[in-house]
């Protein structure tokens, strides 16, 4: 059933654990999958390395966007709020994404490997790296991460023992060829104030929206309000708030028997046929038949 989406908490700090045991998973992913066809704004812990296998897809980190093609591949370091979505024209969109948690790298704690090559990276700039296979430093790269995606079925003990060397390979690679290059820089100004605004927006989704108080609890006009949001996020204020209005819907229909109507009310839409309407832009099917393809009845 094509209905994924990453399990985010109000903040959209994804709720998904990974195993404290071996915090690493190796997800293979087509965005034709996820509810609306692409995967929805989050951040997290754990830090993500990525390869695209077909298609064109489209990778948000703020204010940054990029195009990534067959053969790219991206880092998106912990805490950056982004987002994936196939690029236009493109009619499939698959990669195969590392999600490992930062102690698969460092060890432990307060080690040296920590200090030396981890903190340094989360203070740069960027919040998200790309690059290519054409580059002949990334060969090793593409031939390691392809190594564990077709051995990820094995059952060989020392499997979790590659994986760990190869991470750690991958990152000291991408450190001396993208991580040490970059300008340290402070993206917290940036990180505070569109969470702000984010958290007003999942605070209010359910009741009449007031671009004043938001602005006003963001300490800025109610012009650079809309503004500095579109930059950031590549949305506007409303495209986001019926986004996550949906989002919030998808939930109830999951978990709840509610009514359409009373759904439609709950998410703060005006009207039950605006609510459809949104709906079926986001999933491209009615809340009706998302329901009835969450219960595996017949369309």
């Amino acid at each position: 059933m094509k209905n994924r989406i990453v399990p985010v908490d109000k903040d959209l700090n994804s709720t998904f654990k990974l195993n404290p045991i071996f915090p690493f998973v190796l997800s293979r992913d087509d965005l034709s999958d996820y509810v609306g066809g692409f995967v929805n704004w989050h951040k997290q812990t754990a830090i993500e390395i990525a390869i695209v296998v077909e298609g064109r897809i489209n990778v948000t980190v703020l204010e940054r966007e990029e195009t990534m093609e067959v053969g790219d591949g991206f880092l998106i370091l912990p805490e950056r709020l982004h987002t994936l979505k196939p690029s236009k024209g493109s009619k499939v969109a698959r990669y195969f994404t590392f999600i490992f948690e930062p102690v698969l790298l460092t060890g432990f704690k307060g080690s040296f490997f920590e200090h030396a090559f981890y903190f340094p990276a989360l203070s740069k700039k960027e919040a998200f790296y790309k690059f290519n296979i054409q580059d002949n430093w990334t060969h090793p790269i593409f031939e390691q991460m392809k190594w564990v995606y077709e051995q990820e079925a094995t059952d060989r003990p020392s499997f979790q023992l590659n994986v760990q060397r190869i991470v750690q390979d991958v990152w000291i690679i991408l450190w001396n060829n993208l991580l040490s290059k970059e300008e340290e820089g402070d993206r917290k100004q940036h990180n505070t104030r569109i969470l702000i605004m984010i958290e007003y927006l999942h605070n209010h989704y359910s009741s009449k929206f007031s671009l004043s108080d938001m602005a006003a609890q963001s300490n800025v006009s109610r012009g650079e309000c809309c503004r500095y949001f579109k930059k950031m996020m590549h949305m506007t204020i409303s495209d986001y708030l019926m986004e996550y209005r949906v989002s919030k819907a998808i939930e109830l229909l999951e978990s709840a028997d509610r009514s359409i109507s009373e759904i439609s009310e709950t998410v703060g839409f005006s009207s039950q046929s605006y609510f459809i309407e949104s709906f079926k832009k986001k999933t491209r099917l009615t809340p009706l038949a998302y329901r009835k393809l969450l219960k595996g009845i017949p369309k």
